[in-house]
């Protein structure tokens, strides 16, 4: 079938599709993911660096606190300094400053002042003294200023250190400080050999005035690397020139004054190209993983549903009785664009073997009907198809179509299914198999076409024939369609009105009328009315016709409730077994004050397959009062027996026999009879069709009691 390879193949791509969209979303989760795992762990390693710079700070901040407070406690030095003495400051800070120095590699000043900002002796430079205070050292200054003890970073003539001051008094006068420097470089050293980070200081432009080195590397527009760190420049100039994106660097650690103004930041470098090589190739192996097993599955799947839709295809193109192609796979053959001929069969009587034998044989017959189609199929280039009960169907490619190489095939296939004998069990009787066929070619609804020209086939007794113009009944199927529409918006819109025909008496005096149906509708503002020969078959067929009887009723009977004349409704035999008719007739008898106001007409176009009933029914209505009227008497099936045991109170005499009655002898005999054989059993005559004063004169001389026709009056809407 085309829709299920069709489907396979969308199947499949759509497949492919997802399966590779699937994998590049994974692949940019896992990217992501990888993204964040280094990003996560160089803050975690950011974060453990900025703690440990902190604790070994606040501990090497303690211990030397406690050491310089010892060391300018000595009234020795208190007295150096006051006189100035360089030899005796000398001999007490040296082995000090030595000292500490073991201790704290990373001390690496040791200076004292005097009040006046003068330098009085520098123990990591004791060559170096004599020289003032730079005013921007806020640190030194407020330590003269304030005579207290402060703690911080500061930027020095050659390098940013974390300096602690301690103010000196001799017998409680203020004669000078002491300040102690640690470089960060101490810290950095710990920090590198832990963590094997790139680690430097920042500090802010604007500082750079105070040291004497000046150069220094540009990180933005706010700090300058510093110091020595030849490494971290690199990867910092390759990180602004976006060439190493894996080389993380932090400035999270804020490096603060004693003020708590901050002066710089501690630059921490990470080189994560190790770790991302390690999370990228197990990335990868991961996605190849993922990828092989959702091929695996892909190719499962797409086996699988090869196999489901392989199986439903089955079920959904393939008659399950028979197996034959069914009426879908036809549809889905007939779609294509190819030339085609199509035979359609149907079998003659069947619906007759499965009342016979049953619904078993009758199956058995299809069963037996469709291996035979199926062989001739195979035996002539046919598809062969089993589309409803007992219609089959051969459908082949044609490109070249000759009418008589066809006729010749079909009769080849009746031959073959003529030659079927369907032997019952428990019988000695066999059953012969006979078929119908209509035969199509190119055209656009071929099926169609054929069924026509089998219906055609059937109509006129004969056992195939081709689709012709002749037989095409589409245009006659749009006129039954335009019909039921009418009929649908006339109901809707109360179009179906009836039409009142006078009834006469001898005297010509009307006594009744007759109810005529009639539906109205315009086109293009012009008024037409619609007879029942152009509506009323088709109601019937289409389950129209009930609500038309019922709208007749209640219009027509509500008219002539306040009138004194007679009011003749016509009623087909099985309206009297409809419930629904006789429940509307009943409730508008109730209303009328004389019920033998109303005539119901019994139309005799029409046999009644259960007499018995219909004269129950009649019975009754008669008891309530109701005038029974038999319609077209000598036309149809009714006998006379019928009529004596109805016993109507009117026959109206069939309006053919009148139309003819002044040429045709014969219709004056049946005329005559009919109304001896009426008077006889007391029953009023009525003559239809009386259309002129010559016709009205014979009929009253042969002795007919009322008369209707266009001699009197037309029908007419006397409700509008």
């Amino acid at each position: 079938m085309n829709i299920p390879n069709q489907t396979r193949r969308n199947t499949l791509i759509l497949t492919s599709i997802i399966l590779v969209l699937a994998w590049g979303v994974i692949y940019l989760f896992l990217t992501y993911q990888l993204d964040s795992s280094i990003n996560r762990q160089f803050r975690s390693v950011a974060d453990s660096a900025q703690r440990l710079f902190e604790i070994d700070l606040e501990h090497s901040k303690k211990g030397l606190n406690t050491e310089l407070t010892n060391m300018v406690s000595h009234h020795e030095l208190s007295k150096a300094l006051k006189d100035g003495d360089y030899e005796g400051i000398k001999s007490i800070a040296l082995p000090f400053y030595t000292k500490l120095k073991y201790e704290y590699p990373a001390l690496n000043i040791l200076t004292f002042r005097s009040p006046e900002g003068i330098t009085l002796f520098r123990a990591h430079k004791p060559e170096y003294f004599g020289d003032m205070l730079n005013e921007k050292r806020t640190l030194i200054v407020d330590t003269n200023s304030f005579h207290r003890s402060f703690n911080g970073f500061e930027v020095g003539k050659f390098e940013m250190t974390y300096r602690i001051t301690k103010p000196i008094f001799h017998n409680n006068v203020y004669v000078g400080n002491v300040e102690l420097g640690l470089s960060p470089e101490g810290f950095l050293r710990d920090l590198n050999s832990i963590f094997k980070a790139e680690i430097g200081i920042a500090i802010e432009k604007s500082l750079l005035d105070i040291m004497l080195d000046k150069d220094a590397f540009a990180i933005d527009e706010k700090y300058l690397l510093i110091g020595k760190s030849k490494d971290l420049k690199t990867h910092l100039k390759r990180k602004q020139e976006a060439k190493n994106e894996l080389y993380k660097i932090d400035m999270n650690i804020e490096l603060k004054n004693h003020l708590s103004q901050t002066l710089g930041r501690l630059v921490v470098g990470f080189d994560m190209s190790e770790i991302a090589k390690k999370d990228a190739e197990f990335v990868n192996h991961l996605f190849l993983m993922i990828v092989v097993i959702m091929l695996i599955l892909g190719g499962v799947h797409h086996f699988g549903f090869s196999e489901m839709l392989k199986y439903f295809s089955k079920q959904v193109f393939t008659d399950h009785l028979t197996d034959l192609l069914n009426r879908h796979a036809l549809n889905d053959a007939l779609f294509s664009k190819h030339s085609k001929v199509l035979i359609l069969s149907n079998i003659k009587e069947f619906s007759l073997i499965n009342e016979l034998y049953g619904v078993d044989v009758g199956n058995e017959v299809l069963v037996q009907v469709a291996k035979s189609f199926k062989e001739f199929g195979d035996e002539h280039g046919f598809d062969a198809y089993r589309i409803s009960s007992d219609e089959f169907v051969l459908l082949k490619k044609e490109d070249d179509f000759k009418e008589e190489n066809y006729f010749k095939i079909i009769e080849k296939l009746q031959s073959k299914i003529g030659s079927l004998k369907m032997q019952i069990d428990g019988a000695d009787e066999s059953i012969n198999i006979e078929i119908y066929c209509g035969m199509a070619f190119d055209h656009e609804h071929s099926l169609e076409d054929a069924q026509m020209a089998l219906k055609k086939a059937k109509k006129e007794f004969l056992t195939y024939m081709l689709y012709s113009k002749k037989v095409d009944t589409k245009e006659h199927s749009g006129h039954v369609m335009k019909v039921k529409r009418s009929i649908k918006y006339a109901l809707e819109h109360k179009n179906v009105i009836p039409f009142f025909q006078p009834i006469t008496n001898r005297d010509k005096e009307i006594i009744k009328y007759e109810a005529l149906v009639r539906i109205v509708e315009f086109e293009g503002g012009a008024k037409k009315i619609l007879f029942p020969s152009d509506f009323l078959a088709i109601s019937m067929n289409s389950g129209l016709y009930i609500k038309i009887a019922k709208e007749m009723l209640e219009q027509s009977l509500s008219f002539f409730l306040d009138r004194d004349e007679k009011v003749s409704i016509n009623f087909l035999p099985n309206d009297f077994f409809n419930s629904s008719i006789m429940d509307a007739l009943m409730e508008h008898i109730q209303k009328f004050d004389s019920p033998q106001r109303i005539v119901i007409e019994i139309t005799e176009n029409e046999g009644v397959e259960n007499f018995q009933r219909l004269a129950k029914v009649v019975k009754k209505l008669k008891s309530m009062g109701v005038l029974i009227a038999i319609d077209d008497f000598g036309s149809g099936y009714a006998n006379y027996a019928h009529i004596m045991e109805i016993k109507p109170d009117y026959i109206k005499i069939d309006g053919s026999l009148i139309q003819n009655i002044l040429t045709d002898n014969d219709s004056k005999i049946l005329v005559q009879s009919i109304v001896r054989f009426a008077k006889d059993l007391n029953i009023t005559t009525v003559a239809e069709f009386v259309e002129s004063e010559e016709i009205f004169e014979l009929l009253k001389e042969y002795g007919v009691d009322e008369f209707q026709g266009y001699y009197f009056g037309r029908p007419t809407d006397l409700i509008s």
